[in-house]
């Protein structure tokens, strides 16, 4: 079944800022985090007029957000048509797969190379994340599945780094988005996150490195399947 864009769902308007770049930044992170999480979808119609009176705010500032996400490819302008949010670019997903493997295999790496790491965080995530793939809640589920991926890198000590992952894997979490449902139920990805705490504990180099990265690269086995409900969402 084809997805095609729908009405476009209205933004939170935003808390008064104390100045304009505050304004822009306010802006650019509202819109990056529903282009994120497919509130607003690929091909979704967007304008400075209609987004600005969403969010209640002035014109300007929507348009420096906007050309902002122009430039990180998430929004294309069609001279005389109007701008439109961006497809997922099938390359720019492969590309933050091999970053984020790439990092957070260094992360376990470093996380149980001065002794065992305390999993007691870490397990409390994968436990949440069992109840809430059980409870078939998607936004609990994503979250949870965030937040103990983040944890290696605070277990490493280099927390900031996740924030590295995270700016470069916006087209990536909108395909994993699109995916999330068959996640929900794909009971392997619960037993890999399991096998990720138990590696920490055990600190057990191979099994960690095996672990991530076969977890990481699991989305772009259903890219396929996913590309041809969705044709219109993506792009090379």
């Amino acid at each position: 079944m084809t997805n095609t864009p729908s009405a476009i769902p209205a933004l939170q308007p935003l808390a008064t800022p104390r100045s304009r770049y505050r304004i822009s930044d306010a802006v650019f992170t509202t819109l990056s985090e529903s282009i994120r999480n497919l509130q607003l979808p690929p091909g979704s119609p967007i304008s400075e007029p209609g987004i600005a009176a969403s969010l209640q705010v002035s014109r300007s500032p929507v348009r420096e957000a906007i050309t902002r996400l122009v430039d990180l490819g998430l929004v294309t302008v069609v001279p005389q048509v109007g701008s439109r949010i961006a497809p997922i670019s099938i390359r720019e997903v492969e590309e933050a797969v091999f970053i984020r493997r790439a990092l957070e295999t260094s992360a376990f790496q470093q996380a149980i190379a001065n002794g065992t790491p305390d999993t007691t965080e870490i397990q409390a995530h994968v436990d949440a994340n069992v109840a809430a793939a059980g409870a078939g809640d998607l936004d609990a589920y994503f979250d949870t599945d965030e937040l103990l991926h983040q944890t290696v890198f605070k277990l490493a000590g280099v927390p900031r780094l996740w924030d590295v992952v995270r700016a470069t894997k916006i087209q990536l979490d909108r395909l994993r988005r699109l995916n999330l449902e068959a996640a929900l139920t794909n009971g392997e990805l619960l037993v890999e996150h399991q096998q990720l705490v138990d590696a920490l504990a055990a600190r057990d180099l191979d099994l960690g490195t095996r672990v991530i990265d076969q977890h990481s690269t699991r989305v772009l086995t259903d890219t396929v399947r996913l590309r041809a409900a969705n044709p219109t969402f993506f792009a090379e």
